[in-house]
């Protein structure tokens, strides 16, 4: 395993390293002298690659040390959310600020004094709502106020260059078409990063989760809902048997919704499942999860309280469709030609310039 290990890693630095040597040999030939400067948009896309780049390191370097440590006869390491909650997500805050310059900046030449006549005024409002912020939950949280400064900083990148972009259209159509769809392609996508990033801190935060025994009659109180245990039944299925119970949720003396969790048993594999019930909503979701019943008529219940999970993979969803609509730009296709002296071309001009408009 070990020499596995490292023919691997000798292949691995052939490719990659004699890449590198080329690309370094080549360089000096190299026609083209440009000058960018290292506060213009380039100079934030190359930090963004460079935080992605150790983002990637940081997931590889923790999904191989168990192998690595397992083949050199260490013994047997597990890495988990500890180690990419310490190194991963602090990346992924440092990413927010440039991602918020983006938009608004320049390429090749652009200066912190123009961004600070773009953001500053919109900035002090973002710390002000993020200083804020946490004081509609009961406990004040520092993470949550990060969370929404650095949401609310990059939104405000996306709407001041929004807002530059379509000033001067006279009309809401001709607003639109300033749109292309890689621009609206990136919109999407930075929006759900930051909705990504403030669901992911107030679910981690604020989200409470209680084990307790409850039978028919009972009632728990958890994030200012109260959970009514109404019955207890039988509820087979095609291929099941369950055991299904009824959960009254109220919250401030009204019923919000019944929920029917389940504990089945498939009749085939006699394997053992737990069915929740979850009531979903934009702001949070209730969760009623069944255990294994204890005695007297009481069983084992999970109830959980998830604050805003919902961003996190509407964020996720956003992300994608930003990808998809940005493949929907046609300055980004290859403009295919057929002839008989040179069957295909490739407009190497259009593609440029699709890369410097986006």
């Amino acid at each position: 395993e070990i020499k596995e290990v490292t023919e691997k890693g000798i292949e691995l630095a052939i490719v990659i390293g004699g890449s590198l040597i080329l690309y370094a040999l080549r360089a000096p030939t190299v026609a083209s002298r440009v000058h960018y400067e290292p506060l213009a948009r380039e100079g934030l896309l190359l930090a963004n690659n460079f935080v992605f780049c150790l983002s990637a390191l940081t997931v590889l370097l923790g999904t191989l040390f168990p192998l690595i440590m397992d083949a050199l006869g260490q013994g047997k390491y597990s890495v988990g959310p500890p180690y990419f909650n310490a190194v991963f997500v602090p990346l992924m805050a440092l990413l927010v600020p440039f991602m918020g310059l983006g938009p608004v900046s320049r390429w090749k030449h652009d200066s912190a004094v123009r961004w600070l006549h773009e953001l500053a005024l919109p900035a002090l409002l973002v710390v002000i709502v993020a200083a804020l912020a946490p004081l509609a939950a009961q406990t004040y949280n520092l993470w949550v106020a990060l969370a929404v400064l650095l949401s609310g900083w990059l939104l405000l990148g996306l709407v001041r260059d929004l807002v530059n972009r379509t000033r001067t259209a006279p009309s809401l159509a001709s607003k639109w078409r300033r749109l292309s769809p890689s621009y609206l392609g990136m919109l999407c996508a930075h929006a759900g990063f930051a909705a990504v990033v403030l669901g992911a801190t107030v679910v981690s935060q604020y989200s409470v989760e209680t084990d307790l025994k409850m039978a028919v009659g009972d009632k728990a109180d958890i994030a200012g809902y109260t959970f009514e245990f109404v019955a207890l039944e039988r509820n087979d299925g095609p291929n099941y048997r369950a055991d299904q119970a009824t959960i009254d949720v109220w919250v401030e003396g009204k019923r919000l919704t019944t929920l029917e969790p389940q504990k089945r048993q498939y009749l085939a594999s006699r394997q053992i499942m737990t069915e929740a019930a979850i009531d979903a909503g934009v702001f949070r979701d209730l969760f009623v999860a069944m255990g294994e019943p204890i005695g007297e008529g009481a069983w084992a219940i999970r109830l959980q309280y998830k604050p805003m999970i919902r961003w996190i993979w509407g964020g996720a969803i956003l992300m994608g469709l930003g990808g998809l609509v940005t493949v929907f730009d046609r300055r980004y296709r290859a403009k295919v030609r057929s002839s008989n002296a040179d069957p295909v071309s490739v407009d190497a001009a259009a593609l440029g310039k699709a890369h410097g408009a986006a």
